[in-house]
């Protein structure tokens, strides 16, 4: 197989590499998170929290959704004038057009620096720098994705994180200590890494240019600009919390306590949430384009009534020993952000079956109804947040966030095409919702068998749930047809 290659891959395939480049970038996580809530404190965090959304919101606006509309419109299965045309119209012209924009940033910043504290104008500078790196980057990740070159996927992100991490550490231990240490670290790496897709990205890049077409252009903005919109929100769904807390609670501190939990939990939820997702895109909408929508909802089962168990194992381990968890790799004193991890992993750990159901509506190209959703959601979640965290502050934060995942999984799965919804079998759910309880309750009433440091709870609870576990998915008839059903493919494709 080539570099630029797509392989004839299966969706076992492409989900196993995906579980290990991701367990291996949650593994850099694990070695970065004890050194870095040590070395910076709640202030510094907090700081490195907030520019983090400013970042994220001002890149997904420039994107324009270019990344979104890549993967749509790829033309699987046809000639090479279709693909000429598509790498013209589909990412050469958005690229352009999100570079302008860019200026019109980086001009924005350089009249409205002396605005900002003098220690925080360096940062801004580093992520003006950052920003078109970072859109070229995802915009050739889209077109690996497309191509299902899982391999070259993984092996990517799985560089781009540990090198990440070795750079921040030696950074914060031995350069600068603060936020701003952090982010020009990420800077380099980012080059290097725009660096090396620039030249993947001639080698797939081969074949004369043709002329930019009005059509196709207007197609994939009118796809992408939703999508576009979709992030934003998005990202104001996960990270206004963050800006709110720091505008009404006045404290970076309190944004720091937030930070380092919602920052674990979302470290320890994307080993399910996007791994599934990575493995499942696009298969989905290939098996879309030439079986149908009968074809992706046995794609779902095949997948969801298997991972429906993992999610109420993972729900048990974060309920009962989710909190000596982070103690034991961030420290006591951080003990703050424990609460604020066990409730955002459990709701991102139930999101991940949500997003796979409901997944449909952009299989039918409805970007623009899909964003109104999303907005919906994000929408509430800023009018919740704002009086909890004025009533509760950080707690009221964490209610508000949960709470806006539930809405935002309930009515986009209500606006799935139902030729398209799945969700596994109620009896399925239930089972999977009242295991975490069960054990929790199981383990207070035991005590946790006498254990009273983090490390010991951690080492009690995890085994007193393995056992139960094993012997649910071992007596579990869906586990094992999943399993025979996707070996079936994997044999069929190979």
């Amino acid at each position: 197989m080539t570099l630029t290659q797509r392989g004839q891959t299966s969706v076992l395939v492409h989900y196993l590499r995906y579980l290990g480049g991701n367990v291996m970038i949650i593994a850099a996580g694990f070695v970065s998170f004890p050194f870095m809530t040590r070395l910076l404190d709640n202030h510094q965090f907090g700081v490195l929290g907030y520019y983090e959304a400013w970042l994220l919101l001002v890149t997904g606006i420039l994107k324009l959704g270019t990344q979104h509309a890549i993967l749509r419109f790829y033309p699987h299965a046809k000639g090479r004038s279709s693909l000429r045309r598509f790498r013209t119209n589909h990412l050469l012209v958005p690229l352009g057009l999100s570079l302008l924009l860019w200026l019109v940033c980086a001009a924005s910043v350089a009249l409205l620096i002396g605005r900002f504290p003098s220690e925080e104008q360096p940062i801004l500078w580093v992520l003006v720098v950052t920003v078109p790196l970072l859109i070229w980057c995802s915009f050739v990740e889209a077109v690996i994705y497309a191509l299902e070159r899982s391999d070259i996927s993984v092996w990517l992100k799985t560089l781009w994180r540990w090198s990440e991490l070795a750079l921040v550490l030696v950074t914060l231990g031995f350069i600068e200590r603060s936020a701003l240490g952090v982010f020009s670290a990420r800077l380099l790496v980012v080059v290097v890494i725009a660096a090396w897709l620039t030249w993947w990205f001639r080698r797939w890049f081969r074949g004369r240019f043709v002329m930019p077409s009005r059509a196709p252009i207007m197609a994939g903005l009118a796809f992408g600009l939703p999508m576009m919109l979709t992030e934003l929100t998005s990202v104001l769904f996960g990270f206004a919390d963050r800006i709110l807390l720091r505008s009404l609670a006045g404290s970076f501190a309190e944004v720091g306590i937030y930070t380092i939990g919602f920052g674990l939990a979302m470290a320890v939820t994307a080993v399910m949430g996007q791994t599934l997702n990575e493995a499942f895109t696009p298969t989905a909408i290939r098996l879309y384009g030439t079986s149908g929508p009968a074809a992706v909802v046995s794609l779902k089962r095949d997948m969801l009534d298997v991972w429906v168990l993992a999610v109420g194992i993972v729900t048990a381990l974060l309920l009962c020993v989710g909190q000596e968890f982070l103690i034991i790799l961030a420290g006591p004193d951080k003990a703050a952000s424990a609460p604020v991890f066990v409730a955002i992993a459990m709701a991102l750990a139930w999101y991940s079956l949500f997003s796979i159901a409901q997944y449909g509506l952009l299989l039918q190209r409805r970007a623009l109804r899909f964003f109104l959703v999303t907005l919906s959601a994000a929408l509430f979640n800023i009018a919740l947040n704002v009086p909890m965290i004025l009533l509760w502050g950080v707690t009221g934060a964490v209610a508000a966030t949960v709470t806006s995942y539930v809405y935002l999984a309930m009515f986009q799965l209500w606006q799935c095409p139902a030729e398209l919804r799945y969700l596994p079998p109620w009896r399925r759910l239930a089972a999977a919702a009242l295991f975490a309880p069960a054990m929790y309750a199981f383990l207070l009433s035991a005590d946790y068998f006498g254990a009273e440091s983090a490390l010991a709870r951690l080492v009690a609870g995890s085994l007193t749930i393995a056992v139960p576990a094993l012997l649910w998915a071992s007596m579990d008839s869906g586990l094992r047809t999943g399993i025979r059903r996707i070996v079936a493919a994997r044999s069929g494709s190979s």
